[in-house]
């Protein structure tokens, strides 16, 4: 099992590319009531301190080029390495999900703290995404990237596993 990502640890993040990338991901969440959604990218980030793949999802206004002008923009809390990425530290600006309390399957967010999404938000709206446009193989992929097994077409059962826990702080 890989090691959960601590706070203190230093993550690369590809440096952006939309085109790549794709379209962003919506989650969509209720917070006070209310509907909510936010756009968010979700990349592979690499644990530099453990040599490992993270799952790290990014709010768009904090990844795009377009919109560097945010004080929270990656350009801005991290430290670009030309050609390679952004180095950046994990401290309480992130966030993270986690399958239990042992850290197992955990991924990371970055995005404005205000917002209130129940950790399965993420993987349900990452695998479905992915089911939707590449196939059921690549939905599983995804998947196996959180630490979770089967068809992706059991991401529901999946992310029960999620289900009522908020985003921890680092």
């Amino acid at each position: 099992m890989p090691s959960p990502v601590q706070a203190g640890h230093e993550l690369l993040i590809d440096l952006f590319d939309g085109g790549a990338l794709g379209a962003p991901l919506t989650v969509k969440w209720q917070q006070n009531f209310t509907e909510r959604q936010a756009s968010y990218y979700r990349v592979d980030a690499y644990n530099t301190t453990t040599n490992e793949p993270v799952p790290f999802f990014i709010a768009a206004e904090f990844y795009k080029s377009s919109t560097a002008s945010n004080p929270n923009h990656i350009t801005k809390v991290a430290t670009l390495l030309p050609g390679e990425g952004y180095k950046l530290r994990v401290d309480n600006k992130l966030q993270y999900g986690q399958k239990n309390a042992a850290g197992e399957s955990r991924f990371v967010v970055f995005h404005d703290k205000e917002r209130k999404p129940y950790q399965h938000r993420f993987i349900e709206t990452a695998v479905l995404s992915t089911l939707a446009k590449s196939g059921e193989g690549a939905a599983d992929k995804v998947l196996a990237s959180f630490g979770l097994g089967g068809a992706a077409s059991a991401v529901t059962d999946a992310a029960k596993a999620y289900i009522g826990d908020y985003l921890h702080t680092f």
